[in-house]
Formats: structure tokens, C-alpha cells, sequence
């Protein structure tokens, strides 16, 4: 039967050759197939003159391919046919195929013989396409499609055809993923003619998903019932080439011919959902199709399956604050690259650091993921980073390595270029780093009891310009009062041979920021300092530069401050803020080795000046705190507990200490309420503190209970500041206080005089006079 299915004249056709281009038209019409070959020639417009256009060399180099594959080809081409010979109908002898040489433009043709139909397969067409050696495929697939009703084509490779779409398929996003492949499908399977999912409900039921086609009537379908329920219920993959010989069939449409089912598995073996193919052609697949569409399952797993899983690691995927350095540098600039991620379909058996690269890709605005694919093997798991000027990949073992060994290996293999760009940024991060550490000193100084204000800005303004951080030649800093900056401190030689002494003298030290907190002089004072002392600069002059931000600004743009404090080229200017309120202004320049400010001297100056600003008011913030808990917040009076710290180291040799008490206090609460006896106490304070002199001290001691400490032991001067906070007193609050007074050291310690001071307060009750 296949001897008489297939015939092959492609070397009977191959004699042309042997002919003058002249006549080849004569030797077309003597061919011995006729009327065939006049049918097939009547197919084509200007048949003859597109025969005689056939360049001889090419016939020839085919003539040479076809005597060295013939016989090979024609062994396959019988077993490629006799496989699905019942799926085909071959038994009905209903077509034969002829192998023939034809001017190279159609694949196949069919004609009409003597009692069948002939599909003519011009083996030179398909040479053209460089696909001479799929000549059994192609020619079974010119069968399958005429069973369909097709009296013509081309060949189409399959496996090219499902590269392509793996490849679309790899760069699809998430979002309704399951759609755009059955619109892919679709769009680019001739013999795919309903393609869709169905998903595992709760209750073990087969539902239908997104899918491409006419519309069925199978919406839900229990396990086990028809193809799908079978390769749901066996988790196997089913393909029928023809479902007329398939018993469990539930039939879709009368169109339906073949079917594939292939089941998604969750990583655990249960059932997700399957992809369900339906045909209008008989016996179109092939393990191709098997291959492919169970590929498609395995991508479901990480794309959809078990996304939720994926998409958290990525999310919590700790990018260190090198890496995000680094990254924020590439941004800067705008290195353009894209990431092809090999994936395994477990999520905990991917390495951290591929989780952090799919983070970076989607995070970056100049990066993106531009492939995601799914592999079986956890070692074949690998990034590919492809830039402008080259690809580079890291593998299994790069991936379990530090973000250092995987930055070293990017920056060896990448272009020179790139190289040059990623090592300044890694170079940068590590001069940044010991900045952040002279800062981090710097924080922890401030933070130590001993501190003082004069050491904490030189250290700041050492840290711009030491050669171990921000590198400035000169550094200045201005505190801001009433709408101007007062220059302060500065930092840096005021000459030229000033400073190149100062370059000698460090060429063989080795200094950091511990070194100078360790050795400076609290009473230390630039040299330069004399020269700018009593300098302003006007709020309203730098108005534009005062956003809290490092600006480089030109001589030309402020030429009065620049030749007020002698700038000969750029400097940097920075506004120190906390907030929207104004704290300061750094200025630093490059005044004497003349080079250009660079990006990481605008990020040094930016960190200490932030850090500067929180230190300025932080300080203010601590006085403002001590103040308030030294303070009593009713009566204005010192807390007890600044009397307790007064007690403990009495900062006067003598003095008197006055106890006072008012009187009929309780009387006021009980009947008034407390409200009015707040009124009286703050009324109480107000007096004591309106009358005492600077050097006297007021604290609340108790409820209504206050002590005096006056700095004197005269009595008749002690009666007249007691007389004023009385008489006030009276007219205020119209009421009383009775007053105990002793005398230190001439009483004894101050614990004994504060004792002896109640007791005499006790008899001021009774006497209503001060008792002394």
C-alpha cells in the first residue's frame, strides 16, 4: 500500500538538468505524468517563464543533496506515514503523493488523477527553505491537512513554531496569563482549533477557564468522565488523534476530530488544572505538541500555581544597603539591561540571590525581566544579564555566592565599559562607607556627656575635607539668626603654600575620624577662621539654594560670595534644615588643587549635612527637654528633683533657705475644687519668681510647699524678698503663706537645714510671722 501511496519522481523530474535552458519547456510538456503535470502547471500563473527563471545552480546543488539523502528519507517518510496509517484512512485510497521537482514557489498542490486525488509536493520548494531533510514531516503534514479539506500549503516546522512561542511565552507578564497563551495558540497553531484551561475546584471539580474557540458546553466536568476527567483522574497526559475511536468522549462539536489533555500538577502531585486542545484535523499531534504543551504546565507552576508563594520571596528579598547603592548609582546612569531568569518550579530550592535580581528587575526603572522560564534541574537554574554591550550569565554556583563575588563577576565580564562604570560605583560605596562610619563617630561622640558644640562641627567639617571622606579643600559652616548666616567655623589652609604644606605633612599618616576626636583641642581654632570672622551672607541672596539639598554652584552665579570668601572657581552650597526651619549653611570648594566637585564629594557634603542639621537640633531639642524637666510645668518653680541634684553638691558657699507653705490650701481644693487651687499655685509661682533675685533659686517642693535657696544669710534681706513674694501674694490670691528660714552652713548640712527650715514654717503657721 505505501509503495503506491507515495510515489517518488523527483529524479525523473531532476533529468531537466541534462537539457538546454532553452528547452525546458519542451522537456516539461514531454513528461510522462501527463494530464498531472498540465494540472499542476495550470495552478501557477506564467507557469513556463517561472520554470525557465529556476537558476540552473540551484537545481543542481539540490540534485546533489537529494542523491545524498534520498534513501534515509524515504525509509523515514514510510514509517512517518505508516504510523497514524489508521488515524489517515489509508485504507480507502482516496489521494497518492507524488514526489516531483516544480518551480520552488508551493510546498503542495492537490490535482485531480485518473480515480484519486494527488497531492503534488515540489521537494525543490522545500529545499529553498533549508528544509529538505523534514521532507517526511513535511509530507505527513501536507496529509494531515488534506484530510482537512485543503488542496494546498506549505510546510511549517513545528518545533521552530513551538520555540517561537516558548519564547513569547517566557517574556508573557502574569496578568492574564492563561488567556494570552490561548490567544497565542490560537493565533499561531493552524490545527489548534479550541485551545483553553480548566481549573480543580474545591469540590473536585473540573471548571472552565480562559480558552479560545466556540463556546461548550462542558463548564463543569467531573473527574474521570471524557478525556479531561480521564487525564485529570490518571494525572497523565491523553492524546487522541482521533476521537471517533475514544469511547469515554465527550463530544464538544461535530468539527472535533483530535484532542490533547495535559494536566497541571501542583508541586505536591495534586491536581491544579489541565490544558485541553481541541482539533478540527485528524491525527495533527505529535510528541512535539506532548512536549510543548506539557512544558506549558510546567511554567504554569511558578506563574500561576504557586505565584503567591514566588511573588513573596521576591518581595522580602533583602537587598543590603551595598546593593541598593549600587543600584541606585546604575540608575543614575542609565545603564539599560534586562534579565532572562531560569527558575526552579520549587520555591524554596531557588537561591536567595535570584529572588533579589527578579526583585532588582522589577523594582529598577531602566531594568525588567525579559524572559522567565522554568527548569526541571535545580542546578540549571541561572540569570543571563544582557546590557547594550553583552550578555553575561551566572550560574547555579554564582547564584549561592555574596553579592560581592557576583558584583567582582559582573564587573570582570562585562564590557569595558560597563566595567569601568560598575567598579567607579563599587569604588565610590566604599569611600562612602568610611564616610558613613566617620559620621556614625562623629553620632557617638555627640551622644557622650563631654561633649561640646566647638569639637562636634569640627568634626563635621572634617569629615568634608579629610582625604579618608569627602575630600574638600576648604569647608565652611554659618549659623542662621534673623533672616542671614553669621560664618562660625571653618576648616582648610587659606593658602596655596598653606595648603601644600598640609599635603606633605599627611603623606605619611594615616588618620581617620577616631583619630581626630581622640586628639583635638576643645579650645582648638582654624586658622582660617580669622580672616571670614564677622562674615554674613544675606538669607535673600541665596534664596533659590535653600531647599536642603547639595547644590554645585559656579563663581559666576555668586560672584559676591565668592569673592567674599575668596572662592576661585565652584564650591558647593548646602542649607542645613530641620524641616521647613533654617538651621545653618555649609559652603566647601576645591579652591586649591582645582578639581572638579564630584558626584561622591556632593553625596559626602549631603550625609554630614544632614546628619549636622540633626546634631544642631537634637542639641537644642536636649536643652529645650532639661529645661522643661527642671521646670515644673503648674507653678514655674525648679522641679523637686532639681532641688534633689542641688542638695546633693550645693554650688554656693552659704545661704539662706526659705520653706514655705500656704496657708488654708486644703480649704480652697475642698470647697473651689482643684482648678481654683491650680489657679492659687500658679499665682504662687508667679510671685515667688517675679521677686527672687538672679542669683536666688526657687523650687516646688511639695503640693503647695515651695523652698527659697537665697544667696545671702542676712536676715533683714531674706525678711525683704520674703516681704515681696508675700505682699504680691496677698494682692494676687488674696491669700497667706507662713515661712521657715535656716541658715546654711551655719545650721549644718543642707538636709539639717532643710529640717529645721519645716519646723520654724510650722511655728510661722501658729505665729504668723516669718520664723528665723
Amino acid at each position: 500500500m505505501m509503495r503506491s501511496l507515495i510515489e517518488n519522481h523527483i529524479g525523473d523530474f531532476l533529468q531537466i538538468l541534462t537539457f538546454e535552458k532553452s528547452l525546458w519547456k519542451d522537456f516539461w510538456d514531454k513528461l510522462p505524468y501527463k494530464p498531472l503535470t498540465e494540472r499542476y502547471a495550470s495552478y501557477f500563473e506564467s507557469f513556463y517563464e517561472k520554470l525557465s527563471s529556476v537558476p540552473r545552480n540551484e537545481l543542481t546543488e539540490f540534485s546533489h543533496d537529494y542523491e545524498a539523502h534520498n534513501e534515509s528519507l524515504k525509509e523515514e517518510l514510510s514509517i512517518r506515514i505508516r504510523k497514524n496509517a489508521r488515524d489517515l484512512n489509508l485504507a480507502h485510497e482516496d489521494f497518492v503523493i507524488y514526489l516531483m521537482v516544480g518551480i520552488g514557489e508551493k510546498d503542495w498542490v492537490v490535482v485531480e488523477g485518473k480515480r484519486e486525488k494527488v497531492i503534488m509536493f515540489d521537494a525543490f520548494a522545500l529545499w529553498k527553505k533549508g528544509k529538505f531533510l523534514s521532507l517526511p514531516d513535511a509530507v505527513y503534514q501536507a496529509v494531515v491537512h488534506f484530510r482537512h479539506g485543503e488542496t494546498e500549503g506549505n510546510y511549517y516546522d513545528k518545533s521552530e513554531l513551538f520555540k517561537y512561542m516558548k519564547d513569547e511565552i517566557s517574556r508573557m507578564s502574569n496578568e492574564n496569563i492563561l488567556k494570552n497563551i490561548c490567544m497565542l495558540l490560537d493565533k499561531h497553531v493552524p490545527y489548534y482549533n479550541w485551545t483553553g484551561f480548566y481549573l480543580m475546584d474545591e469540590e473536585g471539580m473540573l471548571l472552565l477557564g480562559p480558552y479560545v474557540g466556540e463556546p461548550t458546553e462542558h463548564v463543569r466536568i467531573p473527574v474521570g468522565k471524557g478525556i479531561c476527567g480521564q487525564a485529570a483522574q490518571t494525572k497523565l497526559t491523553f492524546l487522541v488523534q482521533d476521537v471517533s475511536q475514544e469511547t469515554n468522549y465527550l463530544s464538544c462539536s461535530s468539527h472535533v476530530k483530535s484532542e490533547i489533555v495535559v494536566p497541571i500538577l501542583r508541586n505536591d502531585g495534586s491536581v491544579y488544572g489541565e490544558i485541553d486542545i481541541d482539533s478540527h484535523f485528524i491525527a495533527p499531534f505529535d510528541e512535539r505538541d506532548r512536549d510543548f504543551l506539557e512544558w506549558i504546565a510546567k511554567q504554569l507552576l511558578v506563574r500561576a500555581v504557586h505565584w503567591k508563594d514566588f511573588d513573596r520571596r521576591i518581595k522580602i528579598a533583602y537587598l543590603d544597603s551595598y546593593i541598593s547603592y549600587i543600584l541606585s548609582e546604575i540608575v543614575k546612569y542609565n545603564i539599560q539591561f534586562s534579565v532572562e531568569l531560569y527558575v526552579h518550579h520549587t520555591p524554596e530550592n531557588v537561591p536567595e540571590n535570584l529572588y533579589k535580581m527578579w526583585r532588582i528587575a522589577r523594582r529598577l526603572p531602566n531594568a525588567k525581566v525579559e524572559k522567565l522560564i522554568v527548569v526541571d534541574n535545580i542546578e540549571d537554574q541561572k540569570v543571563g544579564i544582557t546590557t547594550p554591550r553583552g550578555t553575561i550569565v551566572l550560574n547555579y554556583h554564582d547564584l549561592n555566592q555574596t553579592a560581592q563575588d557576583i558584583l567582582r563577576k559582573i564587573i570582570t565580564e562585562s564590557s569595558e565599559e560597563t566595567s569601568k562604570i560598575l567598579f567607579s560605583i563599587h569604588h565610590n560605596a566604599v569611600r562612602l562607607a568610611q564616610s558613613f562610619l566617620n559620621t556614625q563617630l562623629i553620632t557617638q561622640y555627640v551622644l557622650k556627656p563631654e561633649s561640646d558644640i566647638n569639637t562636634i562641627l569640627y568634626a563635621f567639617l572634617t569629615g568634608i575635607t579629610a582625604g579618608y571622606s569627602g575630600s574638600f579643600n576648604r569647608a565652611m559652616f554659618f549659623y542662621y539668626a534673623e533672616k542671614q548666616f553669621l560664618f562660625k567655623k571653618a576648616l582648610g589652609p587659606r593658602t596655596m603654600e598653606e595648603a601644600t604644606g598640609i599635603w606633605e605633612a599627611i603623606e605619611d599618616i594615616e588618620l581617620n575620624m577616631a583619630d581626630f576626636l581622640e586628639t583635638v583641642s576643645k579650645d582648638f581654632k582654624s586658622s582660617l577662621e580669622i580672616v571670614y570672622d564677622g562674615k554674613v551672607i544675606k538669607e535673600e541672596c541665596i534664596s533659590q539654594y535653600l531647599d536642603g539639598s547639595a547644590h554645585i554652584v559656579s563663581k559666576s552665579a555668586l560672584p559676591e560670595i565668592a569673592e567674599e570668601f575668596d572662592i576661585s572657581k565652584e564650591f558647593v552650597l548646602m542649607a542645613l534644615k530641620s524641616g521647613e526651619k533654617l538651621l545653618g549653611l555649609l559652603i566647601a570648594d576645591n579652591n586649591f588643587d582645582g578639581k572638579p566637585i564630584s558626584e561622591y564629594q556632593l553625596n559626602v557634603i549631603e550625609n554630614l549635612g544632614h546628619q549636622m542639621a540633626l546634631v544642631i537640633e537634637n542639641r537644642r531639642f536636649i536643652e529645650s527637654i532639661k529645661e522643661k524637666a527642671e521646670i515644673d510645668a503648674l507653678t514655674g518653680l525648679r522641679t523637686r528633683r532639681s532641688f534633689e541634684e542641688f542638695v546633693t553638691q550645693p554650688p554656693l558657699q552659704e545661704f539662706s533657705l526659705v520653706f514655705i507653705d500656704i496657708n488654708k490650701f486644703k480649704m480652697i481644693n475642698d470647697i473651689y475644687g482643684h482648678e481654683k487651687g491650680d489657679e492659687v499655685l500658679k499665682k504662687f509661682g508667679k510671685c515667688i519668681n517675679l521677686n527672687i533675685r538672679k542669683s536666688d533659686l526657687a523650687f516646688r517642693y511639695g503640693g503647695d510647699e515651695a523652698v527659697l535657696i537665697l544667696n545671702s544669710v542676712d536676715m533683714e534681706i531674706v525678711k525683704k524678698v520674703v516681704g515681696r513674694i508675700l505682699e504680691c501674694f496677698k494682692n494676687s490670691a488674696e491669700m497667706t503663706f507662713s515661712a521657715g528660714v535656716a541658715a546654711y552652713p551655719m545650721e549644718g548640712s543642707v538636709q539639717k537645714v532643710l529640717k529645721i527650715a519645716d519646723e520654724r514654717n510650722y511655728k510661722s503657721k501658729l505665729s504668723g510671722n516669718i520664723e528665723f
